[in-house]
């Protein structure tokens, strides 16, 4: 192509970058998006987001045009030139990622999972230091001192047992109950359950064992 077409496609590609950004931008606010902490950005947020999938193509488009020109022009003397570049894009992404889990140009305010106070997890050892510490449901009040926790996972294991087995519902009750403070939830839906023999005294007793002991 020439460069008057070359002109055109660029043209074409910024207009629906553009667009594809602004639909991007309103979408965000008409589907009810929110920030998962009051101090970031609800403008900048989305931006950033979408700002990040367009390098990401950019880039990717490079690398396929550099690739693209490089073979047009192999011979012998670029027969070891070729392989030797994909290992060194492929270098370049993986130490980009793994190397240096902060980003290229260090630590930045952004990061790759936001918490509800406003910091950010940017690691596989942080994320694992945050899943080992203990969640306690904000409606669950903490055991007394004495609290028999081992009659309490008896009563646990007797009453829910009825209807279906802990290890059935171990997975839900660690991941979307226990780990997001919502304990009382699910032991109150259970216990309104017709048949279930669930009291509302056991029902407090349980909700204590799940929410420390689980």
């Amino acid at each position: 192509m020439d460069n008057k077409s070359n002109g055109k496609l660029l043209a074409l590609a910024a207009g629906g970058a553009l667009l594809m950004g602004s639909l991007f931008f309103g979408l965000s606010f008409i589907t009810g998006y929110e920030v998962p902490a009051p101090n970031i950005s609800a403008i900048l947020t989305p931006l950033k987001s979408f700002g990040g999938w367009i390098a990401l193509i950019c880039f990717a488009s490079l690398v396929i045009m550099g690739l693209g020109k490089m073979s047009a022009r192999i011979n012998d003397k670029w027969f070891l030139s070729f392989p030797l570049t994909i290992i060194i894009i492929v270098a370049a992404m993986f130490g980009s990622v793994w190397l240096l889990p902060n980003g290229l140009v260090g630590r930045t305010e952004s990061g790759r999972t936001t918490l509800k106070d406003g910091t950010y997890i940017r690691s596989v050892d942080e994320w694992t230091a945050f899943l080992a510490k203990p969640v306690y449901s904000p409606n669950v009040p903490l055991a007394p001192p004495g609290f028999d926790f081992n009659g309490a996972k008896a009563l646990w294991e007797q009453r829910c047992n009825k209807c279906h087995t802990q290890a059935s519902t171990m997975d839900v009750l660690r991941t979307k109950y226990k780990k997001t403070g919502k304990i009382d939830i699910i032991v109150t839906r259970m216990l309104q359950q017709p048949g279930s023999g669930i009291t509302p005294e056991d029902g407090a007793i349980i909700m204590k064992y799940l929410n420390e002991k689980l």
